[in-house]
């Protein structure tokens, strides 16, 4: 009779709390997110293509020197996830302008976790580990 009386207060007490989260209030998949919602703290269409250009100079300061000698190449984190850590690893010369490369990996990592911050998003929390050995193949930098 016991366990019925508290089975009975379980239920009402279950039943009667409203979910935190609801289909209106939870974040939209990327797809269904407005590209241009000014007033409202989105990116807008501007700001996506501020980021593209970035990752794109980014990119090719990194991909202007011939991998021939590993010893030459460093690794660094770009792009920053919802809950921490960074979303991949890209691989530089040491004999570029390392100080204006690095000033552009931390503008898009900045900016990237203003993203992240703006849409309120979430990710996968997997730990993306830095590599620990960089190999050339084909003048090109590769991860081992």
């Amino acid at each position: 009779m016991k366990n019925l009386i508290f089975l009975s207060l379980v239920s009402v007490f279950t039943f009667s709390c409203k979910p935190i989260n609801t289909v209106e209030n939870l974040p939209k998949p990327l797809p269904e997110r407005p590209d241009n919602n000014a007033g409202t703290g989105s990116l807008s269409k501007e700001e996506s293509q501020e980021m593209e250009a970035l990752k794109a100079e980014i990119t090719a300061l990194a991909n202007s020197e011939k991998c021939t000698n590993p010893a030459d190449w460093k690794t660094v984190g770009l792009g920053v996830k919802a809950c921490g850590g960074h979303v991949s690893y890209i691989a530089y010369s040491n004999k570029i302008d390392e100080k204006t490369f690095l000033e552009k990996v931390n503008l898009y990592n900045q900016k990237s976790t203003e993203y992240n911050k703006k849409y309120n998003l979430v990710s996968d929390c997997m730990l993306v580990m830095q590599p620990e050995n960089i190999a050339c193949e084909n003048d090109q930098p590769v991860f081992k």
